[in-house]
């Protein structure tokens, strides 16, 4: 295991680039389906690349691996890699394309600045505190104006790599009966409180036409939703919020494998980082290909998305550019795709 180095440039650098796109025609259209997570930087690349034509769908990471395990798509999304009990092509490679923070998004008249630690997290996300006066964030939040309202939880009710490095968050900083699963049902160890919404965008609408409600979702579409961010309390004891840099920072602090799978440690101390964070893979297959031109589709789409797109966009979109030893690896592990 190694650590990540240099994932993160200036945010405001890359802003300040001028985009390029190739200048070519369309010659082979390439299907993908998955992450919901990083949708909207999907579609950023997705629109940008011209030399074949590429469509993805949000679907959640557990569809997209379904999908691109059944061979219904030509390249799969997930934030979470195959577990070994899972059905999986028996070729094919985990590339990380992107990555960002998970926030936690809330919905509550009146407060624009919410401080949370894990503990409090998780006890708002089980259902054990059930009010926004609760005294526990009260004493996080002694001058804030909170209001003795229940609490709506909105988490996923589709199988989602949010939800699983979500849960793998608070299993290792809250633990008790949290399991690190993609299934929010399975990794509360219990029937969920609150409502179910599907992928990143159902629980960010859900929660901005419902007051006093809170989820875990990614910064871009939280915004769409104009949904206010809590600062979370990192091992460090500092209370940081969500942004490109501090969730860079605490991603170029983790361990990653010759496979590119990044492997979290939430406990561990990044000063000024935003704990909460995450990976998204591109999945594409080394052998067993039904179309060669559509295998070197996907290939020169992932190297798009990583020497192109994802230096010059990822931040303007509030994610995080795979760079540095990560991208190394990435760009080894697509130059096997065929």
């Amino acid at each position: 295991m190694r650590k990540i180095s240099g994932i993160l440039a200036a945010s405001a650098l890359l802003a300040s680039i001028a985009f390029v796109a190739p200048a070519a025609h369309a010659s082979e259209t390439i299907t993908g389906s998955g992450s919901s997570f990083m949708n909207s930087f999907q579609q950023t690349c997705s629109a940008l690349y011209t030399k074949n034509k590429a469509n993805y769908t949000s679907t959640g990471s557990g569809t997209g691996r379904s999908q691109f395990t059944a061979g219904t798509t030509d390249f799969g999304g997930s934030d979470d890699a195959y577990k070994s009990t899972e059905a999986q092509p028996k070729s094919f490679v985990h590339v990380p394309l992107v990555a960002g923070a998970i926030t936690i998004a809330y919905n509550v008249p009146g407060v624009k600045s919410l401080r949370l630690d894990a503990k409090t997290i998780g006890s708002i996300f089980d259902g054990t505190i059930k009010t926004w006066d609760n005294a526990a964030i009260k004493k996080l939040n002694p001058t804030a104006k909170l209001p003795k309202k229940n609490i709506q939880v909105v988490y996923r009710s589709d199988s989602s790599g949010t939800t699983g490095n979500f849960s793998n968050y608070l299993t290792q900083t809250v633990g008790g009966s949290w399991k690190a699963n993609g299934v929010w049902a399975t990794a509360l160890g219990k029937t969920p409180v609150g409502i179910g919404a599907p992928q990143n965008q159902g629980v960010t609408s859900t929660v901005a036409k419902t007051q006093y409600s809170i989820t875990y979702a990614d910064p871009a579409d939280a915004k769409k939703n104009k949904l206010n961010f809590a600062a979370v309390k990192n091992a460090n004891g500092q209370f940081v919020l969500p942004t490109v840099a501090t969730a860079g920072k605490f991603i170029g602090a983790q361990a990653s494998d010759s496979q590119g799978i990044v492997t979290f440690n939430y406990k561990k101390k990044v000063s000024g980082a935003y704990p909460i964070t995450l990976i998204a893979y591109g999945l594409a297959r080394t052998a067993d290909n039904k179309s060669a031109a559509k295998a070197a589709a996907v290939k020169d789409y992932f190297e798009f998305i990583l020497k192109t797109c994802g230096p010059q966009r990822a931040a303007a979109g509030d994610y995080v550019p795979i760079t540095g030893s990560l991208r190394t690896t990435a760009l080894k592990l697509v130059a096997g795709v065929k």
